[in-house]
């Protein structure tokens, strides 16, 4: 599993930021988001074999503040 910030919305795209990895952006069809995700959310991330979405959840707001 991945850890990325939600940064912004582009459009039809959400604006990843996976800042383990020195702040790489990774653009991501907004359809393929769990719908409540907002800009600043830390998403955990999960990629199948060919690097497309397999699973996507918002990591919890206490989750959070423990990792800060």
């Amino acid at each position: 599993m991945n850890k990325y910030r939600l940064d912004r919305f582009e459009g039809t795209f959400a604006i990843l930021v996976h800042e383990e990895a020195g702040g790489n952006e990774l653009p991501v069809l907004k359809e393929r988001l769990v719908a409540s995700a907002k800009p600043g959310d830390i998403l955990i991330i999960d990629f199948d074999s060919m690097g497309s979405l397999k699973h996507v959840e918002i990591l919890p707001e206490v989750k959070k503040m423990e990792n800060a």
